[in-house]
């Protein structure tokens, strides 16, 4: 499978920006139509939102096992991403091999089905995906949700080690997401995606609002 693509951003949008992501795509996309330099390859992974919701109260309340709402959830992501092709007009993908540069949207289902690489568990959704798919490209992670970044003792820290967030019983990541980006020394930046200009400028690795989450200790 693909490593190693070049100047490859995974971004993952979180559905709980269902309002706002399209807008936000539109600018990425002009973005990087305008940039001088080699264009990028940034790969949209969508989270579960309103869909995935649906299947863990469906797990809940009608007994379904972890294997099936695992799946199910998945299937909510590719709902996702339908939502998020068809309002910006990218183009979606579900093949990492056949990743070029600009901007596209995974449909998730087919490529972990054929991988199965996570446990089947509520501690594992799209933060964790995300990072799976950024360690196979060797690619930075930006993820994009509607708060600021992670908050400790009420205050939006900067910087934290991921070691930290495992210690932690709540946060704006999956609970598994540190120990994924621990095991592959990776950081992952979390910005607020309802100010598109934090994300250009953490596309851009340049100083914004936001938390940058250490893999490396």
């Amino acid at each position: 499978m693909t490593a190693n693509v070049k100047d490859c951003t995974v971004i993952k949008v979180g559905g709980s920006l269902i309002e706002t992501a399209p807008e936000l795509l539109f600018c990425l996309q002009e973005h990087i139509t305008h940039m001088n330099s080699p264009v990028p390859t940034l790969l949209i992974v969508p989270g579960g939102g309103v869909f995935a919701d649906n299947i863990r109260d469906i797990h809940e309340n009608k007994c379904i096992s972890d294997d099936a709402a695992h799946w199910m959830a998945i299937l909510g992501m590719e709902q996702y991403a339908y939502y998020l092709s068809d309002k910006s007009g990218i183009a979606m993908t579900d093949d990492l091999d056949e990743l070029v540069a600009g901007i596209s949207v995974l449909k998730p289902y087919r490529l972990l089905l054929n991988r199965d690489p996570l446990p089947h568990s509520w501690d594992v959704t799209s933060d964790c995906i995300a990072a799976w798919v950024a360690s196979i490209l060797n690619a930075r992670m930006i993820k994009v949700t509607d708060v600021d970044g992670v908050r400790i003792n009420g205050e939006t820290v900067p910087v934290v080690h991921a070691v930290k967030l495992t210690e932690m019983r709540e946060s704006c990541v999956d609970r598994m997401l540190p120990e994924l980006l621990m095991q592959e020394g990776r950081d992952c930046v979390v910005v607020n995606g309802k100010y598109p200009e934090r994300v250009l400028a953490a596309l851009e690795e340049k100083a914004v609002i936001g938390t940058l989450i250490k893999g490396n200790i």
